[in-house]
C-alpha cells in the first residue's frame, strides 16, 4: 500500500502541482484585473457623471441669472450668446475637480473642446424642453 501511494504521489501529485499553481495564478490574476477594471470603470464613471452635472449646473446657471433676463429684454443678440457661453464654461470649469479634469483631457485629449461640445448638448436640450 505504501508503495503505491508513493508511486501515486510521484506519477499523478508531483506533475500536477506546476498545472495548479499556473490555474491559481491566472486565475489571482483575473481577479485582480477585474477587482481593478471596477474601480477604474467607477472612478471613471463618477468623473463622467461629475463633469455633466457641472455643465449642466452652469448652463441651468448662466440661463437663469443672464440670459433669461436678455430674452425678456430683447436684447439678446451674438455678443451676450457669446457672453453667455463663455459664462457658462467658466463656471463648469470652477465646478470640476482637478482629477475630473486631467481624466477627461486624457480621454478626450482637449477639455476645452469636451467642454464646448457638451456645454452645446446641454443648451440645446434645455431649449427643446
Amino acid at each position: 500500500m505504501n508503495e503505491i501511494l508513493t508511486t501515486l504521489i510521484q506519477v499523478v501529485i508531483i506533475p500536477a502541482i506546476p498545472v495548479l499553481v499556473t490555474f491559481l495564478v491566472k486565475y489571482f490574476k483575473t481577479k485582480t484585473n477585474e477587482a481593478i477594471a471596477t474601480i477604474d470603470n467607477d472612478t471613471l464613471q463618477q468623473a463622467l457623471y461629475e463633469a455633466a452635472d457641472a455643465v449642466y449646473t452652469a448652463v441651468t446657471y448662466t440661463a437663469q441669472t443672464y440670459v433669461d433676463s436678455l430674452k425678456k429684454a430683447g436684447t439678446f443678440d451674438a455678443e451676450a450668446q457669446k457672453t453667455a457661453f463663455n459664462t457658462a464654461k467658466e463656471m463648469a470649469v470652477k465646478l470640476l475637480s482637478q482629477k475630473t479634469k486631467e481624466l477627461l483631457e486624457s480621454l478626450y485629449g482637449d477639455l476645452d473642446t469636451w467642454l464646448t461640445a457638451k456645454i452645446e448638448q446641454a443648451v440645446k436640450e434645455q431649449k427643446s424642453k
